[in-house]
């Protein structure tokens, strides 16, 4: 009865260890053969490898599988509140300043109206009109804010959004846009910021098909079996 050996990192590079030296030459039919049997098991190893590179990955992929899955809920309630926290506190920061700006609006037009009323006073007594003293600046809220554990600034950055038909796409709800809707909701988009699906593409060619701009060819390779 056969016992199964649990590969380890020594003996997986092991595997490969013996084509190091391996010096590629086919020009006889002897060198030939010897060159397909060298193939025949840098395939058979390569597929050996692979299996126990995967066999040594398993125990830590399912670990790291089990961390992202009970980190994922949290990760994402963080984000969350990080999210309603901005939110609301650029909301009542805007709130605030556009409260400042109303209020200081209102003081510069009874500013102007006093001094209306001064300048036509001493111009009717025919005397030099007195210094009117302008109304206190009304602060707006700060950008920076320091706090025990840091500062917070709020800064402005460039964003984009997808103007369509059917209205705007943010930028994170835009990644199934394709060169097709592109061209159906009449965006404008230029084609050079859309991949090339390459995988749609050998699909379509390995079946038999074709496609405009695209040249299909025939290339050769060797397949091994056993």
């Amino acid at each position: 009865m056969s016992v199964s050996t649990v590969p380890t990192i020594a003996s997986v590079i092991g595997l490969a260890k013996p084509f190091e030296s391996l010096q590629v030459r086919v020009d006889s039919p002897d060198s030939e053969l010897a060159a397909r049997n060298y193939l025949q098991d840098v395939r058979k190893t390569v597929k050996q490898l692979d299996k126990d590179v995967k066999a040594l990955k398993a125990p830590i992929k399912q670990a790291i599988d089990d961390i992202d899955a009970a980190v994922k809920p949290w990760r994402t309630l963080l984000t969350q509140r990080d999210t309603e926290l901005e939110t609301a506190l650029l909301v009542y920061s805007r709130k605030v300043r556009e409260a400042a700006e109303i209020a200081q609006r209102k003081l510069m037009e009874k500013y102007e109206q006093k001094v209306a009323k001064v300048e036509a006073k001493a111009e009717a007594r025919g005397k030099p009109m007195p210094v009117v003293l302008p109304p206190p600046i009304i602060a707006a809220p700060p950008k920076s804010v320091q706090l025990e554990a840091g500062s917070q600034t709020t800064v402005k950055r460039k964003a984009w959004r997808l103007s369509t038909k059917a209205g705007s796409l943010s930028s994170s709800g835009a990644d199934g846009f394709t060169a097709q809707s592109n061209e159906a909701n009449a965006v404008g988009i230029p084609l050079e910021y859309f991949i090339l699906d390459t995988a749609r593409i050998g699909k379509i060619v390995r079946a038999g098909g074709s496609i405009p701009g695209i040249d299909v060819f025939e290339e050769e390779s060797i397949a091994v079996r056993g």
